[in-house]
């Protein structure tokens, strides 16, 4: 990503680094709870399944039945008078954000007299074997939703564990070394600033202490007493007693 190391650069990798660990927990208890409905839909699935199984075992047994009793013919003219379509209400339930499909419960056995047809004419052989299916229909299609929702649900757990796997393997420590890397940056570039400080300090104490153990000289010279010794003065205090006769190495004896 190549952050700057700078201060503000370790807070946003810091916060960033939170926010994707937080993202991380989130996705897993959002897996972990589709993985729950996942389950109980499975075992929804595999008792369905069974359901049919034994209904359409039932309504089998039933057609059978009729052809023996009534004959192939009739039970096929029966079974081409009944085609028609059965209407189904589809509703939408979220689980986790996730959207599932959902029947609205919906009984399709009808009653002995809805089905269009004298069951005096029929006779009960095909009533029962009109009921069973009937029967068998009502479970396929409460098994189609379930399957329906089940691929849903597979769907979104394999999308949610290849984000928690991306962020678990690739993002965060990806955040993790580039926050460190950061870090350890500012950390040695403290230590040499400080490192630079001390030297400095050191540097004006011994300049300090140097100055402090050397005092300006003093004589006594011809421009007075306690006056501060200037390169040169000698000689012109000697050049001077040599004009005028006297001694110049003591101003102010009498002579």
């Amino acid at each position: 990503m190549g952050r700057p190391s700078t201060r503000m650069a370790l807070l946003a990798g810091r916060a960033q680094l939170a926010l994707a660990r937080l993202g991380r927990e989130l996705l897993e208890q959002k897996r972990d709870a589709l993985l729950r409905e996942f389950y109980r839909e499975v075992w929804t699935v595999f008792a369905a399944h069974e359901e049919l199984e034994a209904a359409a075992g039932a309504a089998r047994l039933a057609l059978d039945a009729a052809r023996v009793w009534l004959g192939p013919e009739q039970v096929a003219a029966a079974a081409a008078v009944a085609t028609g379509e059965i209407a189904v209400d589809v509703e939408s339930v979220s689980i986790m954000g996730v959207a599932v499909p959902a029947v609205a419960p919906r009984e399709l056995v009808r009653a002995v007299g809805a089905r269009e047809r004298a069951p005096e004419a029929s006779g009960p052989a095909l009533e029962l074997v009109a009921e069973r299916f009937e029967e068998e229909l009502t479970i396929a299609i409460r098994l189609a939703t379930i399957e329906a929702r089940v691929r849903r649900l597979a769907r979104e757990i394999r999308r949610t564990s290849s984000r928690v796997n991306a962020l678990r393997t690739r993002v965060i420590p990806d955040l993790e070394a580039e926050t460190r890397a950061i870090a350890l940056a500012l950390e040695q570039r403290e230590r040499e600033d400080r490192f630079r400080l001390k030297r400095v300090k050191q540097a004006r104490a011994r300049a300090s202490s140097g100055t402090a153990g050397r005092p300006a000289k003093r004589s006594t010279g011809p421009t007075g007493p306690g006056t501060v010794a200037r390169p040169g003065m000698g000689r012109l205090a000697l050049a001077a007693g040599d004009e005028t006769g006297h001694d110049p190495a003591w101003p102010g004896e009498a002579e």
